[in-house]
């Protein structure tokens, strides 16, 4: 399967939560007691509403929904400090992450990141879990103006690799980075987590192809 997925493609690129990593449970953890500092429980729909936002779009988006009084900076360091502890000690990769990356490092395919992420999260959590050095380049999502619903971060890390956007494979796991990817032109690769399988359905319908685990790419 690996040789007809990637056939004609030059670089492959990765999101992060979900997608590498077990992350799932940090951002509930985050979000019900981000809440609960403030009396109140998760809003249902919550993550759902914010899954293909940037940071700074989820901040924005939480700071106006619930009248908070806190800056939009304010919240986004609360959640960094919330998350940080747990993305550097308790985040580990998904079956198959790290050796689909080390197949594609093996093949001479160029290798990006982008993710919502900050990169005081996810840079400690790729050196903790012995991949970092797999990837020639990351885009965050605070570099860009738009959430992965749109082909921003997709366009930036291209263009980082040094790869034309119709050569890159996309591997998300939330139906509105899959069509942002798509826009960008890409190939897509939906890939299943339990924290977005309510989507399920409509990845399989969005992405050219979807795998429920990495390691059926081996």
């Amino acid at each position: 399967m690996i040789k007809n997925i990637f056939k004609d493609k030059k670089a492959a690129i990765f999101d992060l939560d979900g997608t590498l990593v077990n992350s799932g449970f940090v951002w509930h953890k985050v979000d019900v007691d981000f809440f609960n500092k403030r009396g109140m429980d998760l809003p249902k729909d919550y993550i759902e509403k914010i899954a293909s936002m940037s940071f700074k779009e989820m901040a924005r988006f939480t700071k106006e929904e619930y009248n908070l009084e806190e800056s939009i900076e304010d919240i986004i360091t609360q959640w960094n400090e919330l998350a940080k502890y747990e993305y550097i000690n308790h985040v580990k990769l998904k079956e198959g992450a790290r050796e689909i990356l080390e197949r594609l490092k093996t093949a001479d395919f160029k290798i990006g990141l982008a993710t919502a992420t900050s990169d005081k999260l996810f840079v400690p959590c790729l050196e903790n879990n012995g991949i970092y050095e797999y990837f020639d380049t990351y885009a965050c999502g605070s570099e860009v103006k738009r959430s992965k619903e749109y082909p921003d971060i997709f366009l930036l890390c291209a263009e980082r690799l040094g790869v034309n956007p119709q050569d890159c494979i996309v591997f998300e796991d939330v139906t509105k980075a899959v069509m942002g990817a798509k826009k960008a032109g890409m190939k897509t690769c939906g890939v299943y987590d339990n924290h977005t399988s309510h989507e399920w359905e409509s990845i399989q319908k969005a992405a050219d192809i979807c795998v429920r685990s990495l390691a059926e790419l081996l």
